[in-house]
């Protein structure tokens, strides 16, 4: 293997370590099960097996119980604070797969 080969294995290496730690944003589909704090718009949802907390994007916008949300997890972190990017009825029951290019 000659040097220029090495060096190219280290490169892609390299390239190849990084897009694995890159974090990127997810956008999971879940039920609105309860309005916790109106005032800032906190909602308690359920997410597969899961009871999870996000956020409206704006105060002025709400949630009926029952409703089926689409909610953005910053950087796949569940973690984090999430944001509720709207109603699977509104924004349709393929955004998720529009929004990935499928």
């Amino acid at each position: 293997m000659s040097v220029q080969d090495k060096i190219l294995d280290a490169i892609e290496l390299l390239a190849d370590s990084s897009v694995k730690k890159a974090g990127y944003d997810r956008t999971i589909q879940a039920q609105i099960l309860s309005c916790e704090d109106a005032t800032i718009g906190k909602y308690r949802c359920r997410y597969q097996d899961a009871t999870i907390y996000a956020y409206a994007g704006a105060a002025d916008i709400t949630y009926t119980k029952g409703a089926y949300v689409y909610i953005l997890v910053p950087g796949g972190d569940m973690s984090k604070e999430k944001t509720i990017l709207g109603t699977t009825k509104k924004l349709g029951i393929n955004y998720i797969s529009q929004a990935e290019g499928d």
